[in-house]
């Protein structure tokens, strides 16, 4: 039998919640070891003391571990990233990323890592376009999409679909999204350089959301998920003429 002083502490990101009956919650955390676990929180909305969480707290939890579920014993807010969570522009595109992490099955170290630093900069008022992307670049990568690029002297055009790769005006085809050489540049350094290069940019929201949708269509084609998060952040920018 279970010992009830074994204790466990894990940190970790909320990336999901869910009211379960009429006090209760069950927390789905990216945890700091890489993978998805749930959580118990047991009379979260009945006990006054018990600290209310939200998407996506940064969180240290202290659980009893079952052969179901873990269950919570007490929780402690690391960060709130109180700017993503009131700036509805921020929180959209928090979302979008963690959707696309919520989705994946697998344990990587390196997806905590990624989200941690991501949201950092989203909070410290880092563009969540910037952010955004170079988060699912990376998330790409993990899942083990390569961008290719054909060998040419030419400036790159656009992204063919039906090639995997960036080409030039000379081999078009109808299986093309249309993505100018700076971008394609881009693309390249978010894939190898660390996430402080983002605060040397400085590129116009309109090519930021061009090459936003470029990645959500990336996700779509490669890897077979679509995000509920993606259309809203659309008409989002429609409404700002970022589009």
């Amino acid at each position: 039998m279970m010992s009830l002083t074994r204790n466990n502490y894990v940190t970790g990101i909320i990336i999901k919640k869910i009211k379960y009956r009429d006090y209760h919650e069950i927390l789905h955390v990216l945890t700091e070891h890489g993978c998805i676990e749930s959580f118990f929180y047991e009379n979260v909305y009945k006990n006054k003391k018990k600290l209310k969480v939200n998407i996506p707290y940064k969180v240290l939890i202290n659980y009893f571990p079952t052969g179901g579920m873990n269950k919570i014993i007490a929780l402690e807010i690391e960060n709130m990233y109180n700017t993503i969570i009131y700036d509805v522009m921020k929180n959209a595109y928090a979302t979008n990323i963690i959707e696309y992490i919520a989705y994946s099955n697998d344990t990587y170290l390196n997806i905590y890592k990624l989200l941690g630093k991501c949201l950092d900069y989203m909070n410290r008022n880092i563009s969540e376009r910037l952010v955004t992307i170079y988060c699912l670049i990376n998330l790409l990568k993990v899942h083990g999409f390569n961008f290719k690029y054909q060998k040419t002297d030419l400036e790159y055009v656009a992204y063919s679909f039906r090639y995997s790769i960036f080409v030039d005006k000379n081999h078009l085809d109808q299986g093309c999204y249309t993505i100018n050489n700076s971008l394609v540049k881009l693309v390249y350094y978010f894939s190898i350089k660390p996430i402080n290069f983002l605060e040397t940019l400085d590129i116009s929201d309109r090519e930021l959301v061009s090459l936003f949708e470029f990645c959500n269509l990336l996700f779509k084609e490669y890897v077979g998920i679509e995000t509920k998060s993606y259309p809203k952040i659309i008409e989002l920018e429609k409404l700002l003429n970022s589009i």
